[in-house]
């Protein structure tokens, strides 16, 4: 019954008020028509106040039920996803009559796991809550993200691809160092964790290897963070793996190791620059070296010898004596690099200091020659005790000028100090000094039908390396472009820095390399080799030991190249031309792979406040409706019909007679 007044609400209170106060004091005084009064002016209210009845008709609507999904990478651990997609196919061929099915599916986006929870909110969202009979969850139960409150009369289930609760290892990186200085030691922290049972402080053994080669086994307390000190041995990137030992029954060991790179960088290396005089190409040297972050240079220029006359007193000169026995003695082995640029042996540095270069050299340092004139006649450096180690040596010409273009190599178009310098302008030079090879390679030469002069020759010598050039005019290129000269600059500075660099041993400029990097779910694979011949083929071996024949193909001279699909996580090695190199994938995933257990845990709890189910679809593959939904039989109002149950015109002619009568009662 409804009301449809036919004036203003606050003044039909107002006469209602008025009407029972009337009544009430005719009934108080046994006024005689009192009773005859009440009635007419209750029915005069009831005309105002216009009762109807209303009927509606209605139709009922569909429960919604709602299935989520999980299809994250977990979920393809042993028949997990078998399971689910049976069950599934079984609840949707069985769905009740008159219910909507509602699905949808979790997969995360690669790095936050399972988020369950923000799936089920979005699907929730369109759905009228007083429709909503049932959720349920066909998942492993390892989701990552917090639960959502729901309705209470809503229940929630959980459909587990497993016979039971399950057990997993994890090895998690807590701290994993991605830089670390040469000849040091970074620390590590990582913990190992077991799911689906309590064995805290249970010793694990685990693993640590770098690039393959085990460097740490130790017995890794459960549950609890642990510290292990790296070696840095070398430049460049290493993979490091950490890996625990299988735990018995674990559903799945993808989890018991974890992979990360570790670059080794070197401190700043310290350079020794002596100049034999003052030259037009001391001031590229200079600002080369200098602008090198990486390096830090000690630069000596030798203005006179002490055999000169002086034409004043020596206490009136300002320059500085040569620390000959500092530099190439007591502090030689401080030099990662030492630079001669145009030195003769003029009786400055005695033999034992030469030689002392040349030992230094062989131990691991490195040294560069620029040769000029001064390199023909007794006081060449090639007849001095660095001899034995230089990879050129005068052939009788002397110095031979005229102008020529510097040209690359068949070797020099491979190696990485020039190759990438192939296409660049090459303006002329005018003075190169006439040597022969004795050892090493040529990377640039003068031109000439019988192969021309060797220009730049490098070497290894030992543990270290040796570089010669073979001219002093390369200052013409720095000074051409410096002056935006077209016709006379050149790469004079890239030349430099790589050459120098390469005496470093930046890894990246070895002339003969094999890496390995994985980006994109995709192994890649490169070779440089100086030798040319066909590209040949690449081992490579998976994380689980499979190994695959891999094709190079060439991209350059003296560059091999080639990729596959890299899906499994853990370290890939690669063997070619001789030489190992690995490449570590991670997980893609940290927070999926952190527990890989089916269980219980989370979804058991909603189910018993909500009155849901937890089925485990090993012991129960094909589940029934029965326990899932809650029935909410809701209803659709399709018409409506009003009826006056007083009309207003006989009920108005009713109160005022009733009211008359009252009146003649009272007389």
């Amino acid at each position: 019954m409804t009301f449809d007044p036919l004036i203003p609400a606050w003044l039909l209170a107002v006469l209602a008020t008025l009407a029972a106060a009337i009544a009430a004091a005719g009934v108080a005084r046994r006024a005689r028509g009192a009773a005859l009064r009440a009635l007419g002016l209750l029915f005069l209210v009831l005309v105002l106040a216009g009762p109807r009845w209303r009927e509606r008709t209605t139709a009922p609507l569909p429960d919604i039920a709602v299935i989520v999904r999980d299809r994250s990478s977990s979920m393809a651990i042993g028949d997990r996803e078998h399971l689910a997609d049976a069950a599934f196919h079984h609840l949707v061929h069985t769905l009740p009559k008159s219910t909507r099915l509602v699905v949808a599916s979790v997969a995360g986006n690669g790095h936050d796991g399972t988020p369950f929870f923000a799936v089920l909110r979005d699907a929730l969202s369109s759905i009228p809550p007083k429709r909503l009979a049932g959720v349920v969850a066909i998942s492993d139960g390892e989701v990552t993200d917090k639960p959502i409150p729901l309705p209470s009369n809503v229940p929630v289930s959980a459909l587990i691809p497993a016979r039971g609760n399950q057990t997993d290892r994890a090895l998690a990186l807590i701290d994993a160092p991605h830089y670390g200085l040469v000849g040091h030691h970074v620390v590590l922290r990582f913990a190992v964790s077991d799911h689906g049972m309590d064995d805290r402080g249970m010793k694990v053994p685990v693993q640590i290897s770098i690039d393959g080669k085990t460097v740490a086994r130790l017995q890794a307390p459960a549950d609890r963070p642990v510290s292990v000190k790296l070696p840095v041995t070398h430049e460049g990137g290493s993979v490091v793996t950490i890996a625990a030992a299988e735990l018995p029954g674990e559903v799945s060991a993808v989890n018991d190791q974890a992979v990360f790179t570790l670059t080794g960088v070197r401190r700043r290396l310290t350079v020794l620059l002596v100049a034999g005089g003052p030259n037009p190409g001391l001031r590229t040297w200079r600002l080369l070296l200098k602008s090198d972050p990486a390096v830090r240079l000690a630069n000596f220029t030798i203005l006179r010898l002490p055999s000169e006359a002086l034409a004043a007193p020596v206490h009136d000169m300002s320059l500085i004596p040569f620390p000959v026995d500092q530099l190439f003695n007591r502090d030689l082995g401080r030099f990662d690099l030492i630079i001669l640029d145009q030195f003769s042996n003029n009786g400055l540095l005695l033999p034992p200091y030469l030689a002392n270069i040349a030992a230094h050299v062989r131990a691991g340092g490195a040294l560069l020659i620029e040769a000029g004139p001064e390199f023909e006649g007794p006081a060449s450096l090639a007849d001095s005790p660095l001899e034995p180690i230089l990879p050129a040596l005068p052939d009788g010409a002397g110095t031979v000028t005229g102008g020529f273009t510097p040209a690359f190599t068949a070797t020099g178009r491979r190696h990485p100090v020039t190759a990438p310098l192939m296409h660049a302008a090459m303006a002329p030079w005018y003075r190169f000094e006439s040597a022969r090879r004795v050892r090493g390679v040529i990377l640039l030469r003068t031109p000439g039908a019988d192969g021309g002069a060797p220009l730049l020759v490098l070497a290894h010598e030992g543990k270290g390396r040796v570089a010669m050039l073979l001219s002093d005019q390369y200052w013409l290129w720095a000074r051409g472009a410096l002056a935006h000269d077209e016709a006379m600059a050149g790469p004079a500075e890239p030349l430099l820095r790589r050459t120098v660099h390469w005496l470093l041993g930046e890894p990246a400029l070895a002339a003969s390399r094999l890496t390995a990097h994985i980006a994109g779910g995709r192994l890649t694979v490169e070779r440089r080799s100086l030798k040319g011949g066909a590209p040949g083929s690449a081992q490579v071996t998976d994380p689980s030991g499979k190994s695959t024949t891999l094709a190079l193909h060439r991209i350059a001279p003296g560059r091999f190249t080639a990729s596959i699909p890299a899906g499994a996580a853990g370290v890939w090695r690669v063997s070619a031309g001789g030489m190992t190199a690995y490449a570590g994938a991670a997980n893609d995933d940290p927070a999926e792979y952190a527990d890989l257990a089916a269980s219980d845990r989370i979804f058991a709890p909603l189910a018993r406040r909500s009155g849901g189910r937890i089925v485990w679809l090993g012991r129960t593959p094909k589940p029934g409706w029965g326990g899932l939904l809650h029935r909410r039989r809701a209803r659709l109002v399709t018409g409506a019909r009003d009826i006056p149950l007083l009309p207003a015109l006989p009920a108005a002619i009713l109160a005022f007679v009733l009211i008359a009568l009252a009146w003649w009662r009272e007389r």
